[in-house]
């Protein structure tokens, strides 16, 4: 689709307009066969066959507003266009059209040798003197050279617009050799042009050159399924005149360099003579202030408005960061190394304290609630919580507990504890259970069962509350893995290593399959017998395997009677507190998703030394994590055996993996409105709200010796 020597129109239209071939998509280019030889169309045609834009009506052209004001200089195509207009060329009156291309062919071209230069210039036929109207009093005596003696035909020009820098046009291009030309006289010529008010002249040049004709290379007939075209860059082409003007936090934002910003302000647009320019600048806010010495033109103008001497782009950056869950030292460090301009971290510090902590707190707090009025109407909540501490080992001064929805997987209520309120890490877990279960329960909702790790001290707790409690099965899977896996490493204790991935797997089983905490006893005791070939029991509640009867091929596979490895693994098994716990293993639900929300966390939490968040910025990031997790909560697990969920590493390879889906956004828009229209405008409620959140005292305990 570009303008070229060799491409004509098929209907004999001139060489001014834009050219297209035949479609690729066969429907589309049966349409464009049956336009140009109707129907029945040839069969034995060209495929090198081009049909101009004046066949297309002006819907079939995307850049048609575009291109008549010389903004571009060709007209795109929509995809799937046809060809509706048939427009032909006239031809000369008495003469067909094979004869004019003849004529034209067969016309007499001067040559500059046939002009005799010994006669006087005024006397000579050949050679035509412009009068002083025609040209500048400076160019009057310089002779004009025509052909066959005729006067000069002043061709018709129009002012487009390019796409090319200002400095481009000033610079000198050379020919490509590749085109073809004539040879042409060049003559030393005096030009005058006048820049602003005054008038500067041009030197000729001392010789004058005669330019070399140079050969083409033969075009090379392709195929036209086959022919590659250089197709130009894809740019969005938008009419600014039919655009709605939105709010201004919403505008499209481009990065400009400051040499091309110049460039508008250099100038006069009144009498184009150069201008005092000066600039003012303040993080991403920019302004340019113009005057002309010699028209006394001036104006102002600056690259984003300003609301409450706060550029608006200085304030959607710093929650642009805070909101995706950035850092704003990286992100200054990405501006700095490509030297854009960016506010100072005071001023993101100011906005987070006075306008983004502020909505964020607003905007939990209202999905909050709207998720316990949801609740109310359905059901008792079954829920799953556990603690994260923000730094490994014992010495977190932080940590954050988290309550989820089992049945809905959405997060309900997030606890930030410090080691120094409760007095040490042992006391956190059991400090921010108690806080969740108080806004629960001043939500008046109803807790029907709690879902935890084995944690001596919220066993307790509930217990005094009288909630029922379970136990993950995964996480109490992980603890007997481990000690699995060391016993494995022995020597003499392959078969242990042979037999873990089985003894993982029963214990998922036992807690799916069973309706009571008896039956799933019985059935993990059943696993000694089972790795010995015994597959008869004497508990009633479990008597036989569930597995059918096999004959046993390989004898040394299972434990023997008596051994080392079968006391070992027999005491591991049958602990007392094994015992205990596989009894209160959750048959319904996993916290795998509760895990999910803390890897989550990460991207905006994230376990970093070198930079440390603040009690209020820690709990309003982890508020942001669980507005993404509850937009985007994780797809439920495949099932595995009889419908419970296993983890990643436990499901059958036949399973098909759910499609996941695109992640959204849509709270990251809520707060930008948020922020904008209500907490910048009047931001005194919503800090009264935030300051409500505030740091918790330390308790102290006098059995606490630990250091802080």
């Amino acid at each position: 689709m570009y303008k070229s020597s060799w491409r004509k129109c098929v209907f004999g239209c001139d060489d001014s307009n834009t050219m297209y071939s035949l479609p690729k998509d066969e429907a589309t280019r049966e349409k464009w066969l049956d336009f140009i030889f109707g129907n029945p169309k040839q069969e034995n045609y060209t495929k090198n066959l081009f049909v101009c834009d004046r066949h297309f009506d002006d819907d079939c052209l995307m850049n048609k507003a575009m291109f008549e004001s010389g903004a571009v200089s060709r007209l795109i195509l929509q995809p799937g266009s046809v060809p509706t207009i048939y427009v032909t060329v006239p031809p000369k009156p008495g003469t067909s059209l094979d004869e004019q291309v003849e004529e034209e062919e067969e016309e007499e071209k001067p040559s500059i040798s046939s002009i005799d230069l010994s006669q006087p210039f005024d006397q000579n036929p050949t050679l035509y003197q412009p009068s002083d109207t025609a040209l500048p009093a400076s160019l009057t005596s310089f002779p004009v050279m025509l052909i066959s003696g005729k006067a000069p035909e002043l061709k018709k020009t129009k002012t487009v617009a390019t796409q090319l820098s200002l400095n481009t046009l000033k610079t000198n291009h050379f020919r490509s050799r590749a085109v073809q030309s004539t040879s042409i006289l060049v003559s030393n010529v005096s030009v005058q042009t006048i820049k602003g008010r005054k008038a500067t002249a041009f030197q000729p040049s001392a010789k004058a050159t005669l330019a070399e004709p140079s050969r083409k290379r033969p075009r090379v007939e392709m195929d036209g399924d086959e022919e590659e075209e250089l197709k130009p860059p894809v740019m969005e082409v938008c009419d600014l005149t039919r655009m709605e003007c939105g709010p201004e936090y919403e505008d499209t934002k481009y990065i400009v360099f400051e040499r091309n910003l110049r460039e508008l302000f250099d100038k006069c647009p009144v009498c184009n003579c150069d201008c005092n320019v000066q600039r003012q600048k303040c993080g991403t806010f920019v302004s340019f202030s113009q005057h002309c010495p010699e028209c006394m033109y001036s104006r102002k103008w600056q690259n984003q408005p300003v609301m409450k001497s706060t550029p608006v782009g200085d304030l959607q950056l710093s929650a642009a960061v805070y909101f995706s869950g950035g850092s704003f030292q990286k992100t200054q460090r990405i501006c700095k190394a490509m030297n854009l301009q960016i506010h100072q971290p005071d001023a993101f510090r100011r906005h987070s304290r006075l306008f983004l902590e502020p909505a964020i707190n607003h905007e939990w707090r209202k999905q909050q609630e709207r998720l316990f009025e949801e609740l109310k109407e359905k059901r008792e909540v079954a829920l799953g919580c556990d603690l994260r501490p923000f730094s490994p080992g014992n010495s977190a001064k932080l940590g954050n507990y988290t309550t989820i929805d089992l049945e809905a997987k959405n997060i309900l209520d997030i606890q930030v504890v410090q080691s120094k309120e409760t007095g040490g890490k042992v006391q956190m877990e059991k400090k921010g259970l108690k806080r969740c279960l108080d806004r629960l329960e001043r939500s008046s909702l109803k807790v029907d069962y709690v879902v935890t790790d084995r944690h001596n001290r919220v066993q307790k707790y509930l217990q005094d509350k009288q909630i029922a409690h379970f136990y993950d099965v995964w996480r109490m899977e992980k603890e007997l893995s481990k000690k699995l896996d060391q016993l494995a490493e022995r020597k003499d204790f392959l078969v242990v290593k042979k037999w873990s991935p089985a003894i993982k797997h029963h214990m998922y089983w036992s807690a799916a399959s069973s309706k009571s905490g008896a039956e799933k006893v019985a059935k993990w005791t059943s696993l000694v017998n089972h790795i010995q070939d015994v597959h008869s029991h004497e508990d009633p509640l479990f008597p036989k395997c569930s597995h059918p009867d096999r004959v046993t091929r390989d004898p040394n596979k299972w434990f023997k009677p008596g051994t080392q490895q079968l006391y070992e693994v027999e005491k591991l098994l049958l602990n007392k507190r094994v015992l205990r716990d596989v009894e209160k293993l959750c048959s319904d639900h996993q916290t795998s998703s509760l895990d999910t929300f803390h890897t989550t966390s990460l991207q905006f939490v994230p376990r970093n030394e070198n930079e440390t968040f603040s009690f209020v910025e820690m709990m309003c990031r982890l508020f942001l994590a669980a507005m993404h997790f509850n937009e985007n909560m994780a797809l439920e697990q495949a099932t595995c055996g009889n419908n419970f969920l296993f983890t990643k590493s436990k499901q059958d390879d036949s399973t098909e993996n759910p499609v996941r889906t695109k992640t959204t956004y849509a709270y990251v828009r809520n707060l930008m409105r948020l922020v904008f229209t209500e907490v910048f405008t009047d931001p005194s409620s919503f800090v009264a709200d935030l300051k409500k959140a505030q740091v918790p005292k330390r308790q102290t305990n006098p059995m606490d010796h630990t250091r802080e």
